[in-house]
């Protein structure tokens, strides 16, 4: 038994040739022309093997829709996370409020260079507090240094715990604060500061520990800015964190 083969419809998107009795193609489920089909007649011959295939195909429409649905589920399964992971990030730590100093700022910096010229053995304690109020008036005269285009720098912020010191820095993006934070061990080795990154995190999106030695560029404009402190860090003989405090001795 032979029928006359009908006229194959072309994709307009992906250019397979489709049975006539498709609505959207066979592979990528783009709608079909079917104006061509209007009044136009074939005499070619198929065999009713050859029928039985194409008519099979077209009852294959279901897995062309089954595909087009996993791929749209794929893609709002990933919109979905990259929206989580993004309101993670602009969720601020716990940090406390930013607060205008009124009174005359520490000055750690003298303390520290009296410190390194001590001839006799000599610690200081500095508290997490005093600190912060050093690193406030210290970066706030180099602010214009530590912006980037669409990026202000805000304020750094550091909390010392029992052999760790936590460094916190906000930056605003249109508006919107975005804090980074790293904890650290401080330690002074063969005369100079060492740092070894324990955990971090965005927001408060963990940054994984295997990748925390890969992100220092995160504080690498803030560490460059202190860098007449970090040098008189560099001649003390040791460093000790403990809670809200850090001492300082001098060399011997």
């Amino acid at each position: 038994m032979k029928t006359a083969t009908p006229i194959q419809l072309t994709c307009p998107e992906c250019r397979r040739d489709n049975e006539p009795e498709r609505i959207y193609c066979h592979d990528c489920g783009a709608r079909l022309d079917r104006s061509a089909l209007a009044g136009r007649r074939t005499g070619k011959i198929e065999t009713s093997e050859e029928l039985h295939k194409r008519m099979r195909g077209v009852f294959s429409q279901r897995r062309v829709k089954a595909r087009l649905f996993f791929f749209k589920s794929a893609k709002l399964i990933l919109i979905a996370i990259a929206a989580a992971a993004l309101l993670v990030i602009l969720i601020a730590p716990e940090v406390p409020p930013a607060v205008k100093s009124e009174g005359f700022p520490p000055q750690i910096n003298l303390n520290l260079e009296t410190l390194t010229e001590s001839r006799q053995p000599q610690t200081m304690q500095f508290s997490e507090e005093s600190v912060n109020a050093y690193l406030a008036n210290a970066l706030k005269r180099k602010k214009e240094k530590l912006n980037h285009p669409l990026i202000s720098f805000e304020r750094a912020l550091v909390a010392f715990s029992e052999g760790n010191c936590r460094v916190t820095i906000e930056r605003s993006i249109f508006g919107y604060s975005v804090f980074t934070s790293g904890d650290y061990a401080v330690q002074i080795e063969g005369g100079k500061v060492k740092t070894s990154p324990r955990s971090g995190a965005i927001g408060r999106m963990p940054i994984d520990p295997n990748v925390m030695p890969y992100a220092g560029f995160l504080f690498s404009d803030v560490v460059a800015a202190m860098a007449p402190e970090h040098k008189l860090l560099n001649k003390v003989g040791s460093i000790q964190l403990r809670e809200k405090e850090i001492a300082v001795t001098s060399a011997q």
